[in-house]
């Protein structure tokens, strides 16, 4: 069955306008955080290939990171193939053909292990399996991973749904014989994008956040849910915003945690990470649920991009790499490296950067790791 109303809700209106209207203060008299002040760099993919959109996961001794990757190299001509719809040539370029795979005891000593190059199971994901999120499976043993797939639709046009691998030891992995596991759902722009999943536990729940386009021509994050990955509910989309015309261009990487009562989506949009933060799970900024009274809304962090907020014990951070805080650059210097170019994309070759929050409050504060 479909989530009720007051699913993960645990303050009362009073408890959350409160809490919102600190955080309104203090963002009134904050600014953004400036790259290089908070961020170190902490991981390198083999030479020539990218790092964009990725996951952790801790195995009771080591972390694991898992992170979209391919030959840079090849990002215009498959650009151009894409758009030219000749899938043969795009599934011999894909950007994102793969996963990659470092480990390290922690997020600091990411070393490389190998690549996760996933094999088509047909039309439906022959030109990409990239984009995902690995997460520890609660109704059995072992770890899931929801990738994105992109291939022939069947009518001419490209398909973009999401697909389902699992392991025991997060080194060997079987696809799941359903997949695809879903596309774009029925509110959002038929055969349009459905991708960059992000998978949470709570309260016996998988709530699966992703990015679609929905039919009033809103770039949007949708919610489904699932308690055995056997049947899914539509929840429809939890947050929507006009398409940005600096920086990317509609919502990405979106992420959801749960803190002290209070719901954070971090997600990148226009020059940078956004915040927003509601006292439920299913609707971020719009008026879905006539819980609160207070206005809300969402604000700019930084130029990070493709993010990652995950926790390690007490400890707190937020990953990125640096593609936003280059297009800041480029801007400031009258470069004009139109989005999707090898000249916009090319930094995504020097890996992951790591900042450390200290929470203040609902906002997240960044500051430089030491060491």
């Amino acid at each position: 069955m479909s989530l009720d109303e007051d699913f993960g809700i645990s303050l009362t209106p009073t408890q959350f306008e409160e809490r919102f209207l600190t955080l309104h203060k203090q963002l009134f008299a904050s600014t953004q955080f400036a790259f290089d002040d908070v961020t170190r760099h902490v991981f390198k993919p083999p030479e020539g290939m990218l790092q964009v959109d990725h996951s952790f996961i801790h195995d009771g001794k080591n972390w694991h990171l898992l992170y979209a990757t391919g030959v840079m190299k090849n990002n215009d001509p498959y650009i151009a193939a894409i758009q030219s719809r000749n899938l043969d040539a795009a599934s011999k370029l894909a950007l994102e053909a793969g996963n990659g795979h470092a480990v390290g005891r922690n997020l600091l000593s990411l070393k490389f292990k190998e690549l996760v190059q996933f094999e088509s199971q047909g039309s439906f994901d022959r030109v990409a399996r990239g984009v995902g999120n690995v997460f520890r499976c609660h109704h059995k043993e072992g770890y899931g991973f929801l990738y994105d797939i992109k291939g022939d639709d069947g009518q001419g046009g490209l398909l973009h749904g999401m697909s389902l691998a699992w392991s025991s030891d997060l080194e060997n992995w079987e696809l799941d014989d359903r997949n695809p596991i879903f596309a774009a759902p029925p509110w959002a722009v038929p055969g349009g994008v459905c991708k960059d999943p992000h998978v949470m536990y709570h309260d016996g729940v998988y709530l699966i956040y992703f990015i679609a386009m929905h039919q009033s021509g809103y770039p949007s994050v949708g919610l489904r849910t699932t308690t055995d990955w056997e049947t899914f509910h539509d929840e429809g989309a939890v947050f929507s915003a006009p398409a940005h015309l600096r920086g990317t261009i509609g919502i990405e990487s979106p992420q959801v945690v749960h803190r002290d009562g209070i719901w954070h989506l971090f997600f990148t949009y226009g020059e940078g990470l956004q915040h927003a933060i509601s006292p439920t799970p299913q609707a971020f900024v719009t008026r879905r649920h006539s819980y609160w009274h207070v206005g809300t809304g969402f604000y700019m962090i930084g130029p990070f991009h493709a993010t990652e907020v995950t926790q390690d014990g007490t400890s707190w951070w937020l990953s990125t790499d640096r593609k936003e805080e280059t297009r800041r650059l480029n801007r400031v210097a009258g470069r004009l490296c139109y989005r999707g170019s090898y000249e916009d994309e090319k930094t995504l070759e020097e890996g992951l950067y790591l900042s450390e929050i200290v929470w203040k409050g609902d906002q997240p504060l960044l500051q430089r790791p030491a060491g």
